[in-house]
């Protein structure tokens, strides 16, 4: 089974449905469903999403936990612990959220990481795609 790992901009991308973000992510969700993938998002996404959600988009607590409650059944969360903040520390990664949001794909053997910030993956061991470059690769086969 093929698992993507969706980085928090992507999520935000389909939970908050921005205007020029949200096709993708969506199609990107539905892809995943349809081919059989295991969609992985790391338990520290949900907490940037909520606020967020909250935020800018003056979404209620209420209905920020409706969004996610639907949301995880399509998702696999993620574990950020100890472990996982420790190797953030200690990469090389310019970014300390980058390198937790890595770390947690890492730990659960994800085969490649969607985001719109490819740049922010440079040090990746595992392909990194920009929702295009997802799209058409699957598209390809």
């Amino acid at each position: 089974m093929i698992k993507v790992f969706l980085d928090t901009n992507i999520v935000i991308d389909y939970l908050a449905q921005r205007t020029n973000f949200y096709p993708k992510a969506s199609l990107i969700i539905s892809i995943c469903g349809d081919n059989g993938f295991k969609l992985l998002v790391s338990s520290l996404t949900f907490a940037t999403t909520s606020y967020v959600l909250s935020e800018r988009n003056n979404l209620s607590a209420e209905n920020i936990k409706k969004l996610f409650d639907n949301f995880i059944a399509a998702a696999n969360v993620t574990v950020v612990d100890m472990l996982t903040i420790r190797q953030s520390i200690s990469s090389k990664f310019g970014d300390f959220e980058d390198a937790m949001q890595y770390y947690s794909a890492i730990r659960e053997n994800a085969d490649c990481i969607i985001t719109r910030n490819k740049k922010d993956f440079i040090e990746s061991q595992i392909p990194v795609y920009e929702p295009d470059e997802f799209i058409n690769k699957v598209k390809e086969h």
